[in-house]
């Protein structure tokens, strides 16, 4: 299973629970460690112009099977793997080839090309 450092909620759980339970591999780098729930609360302030806002109240947190929480800590994958800067510019992607390897598939590193990256417009 292919994590980074963006990888959040329930995409972190799942990997956790992966490596706990020994069903697989966990490649790439540490996980962002949000985890925990929260709730929405609304309110509204004002007569005969209303000015809308809310709040974000953390309610939960979740204990895996080691007693441990992933909140502030994320997972640590079984193999830290990342790309190089070079390897970003060249479209190649390393992490992805191991992940092949670890499957049974030889894939070539500049597989990366399959999925290309698109910078945002802004």
């Amino acid at each position: 299973m292919l994590i980074d450092s963006r990888s959040a909620s329930a995409a972190e759980l799942f990997a956790r629970v992966v490596q706990l339970e020994h069903r697989g591999t966990i490649l790439g780098d540490q996980s962002s460690g949000s985890v925990m729930e929260s709730r929405y609360y609304p309110f509204a302030q004002g007569a005969n112009t209303q000015i809308y806002y809310g709040a974000s109240i953390t309610d939960a947190d979740i204990v895996m099977s080691d007693g441990k929480t992933l909140e502030h800590v994320g997972v640590v994958p079984d193999e830290m793997i990342l790309p190089r800067p070079a390897d970003l510019l060249s479209a190649r992607d390393p992490v992805l080839a191991r992940a092949a390897r670890l499957a049974g598939v030889d894939l070539d590193p500049n597989a990366g090309k399959l999925f290309p990256v698109e910078w945002r417009k802004d």
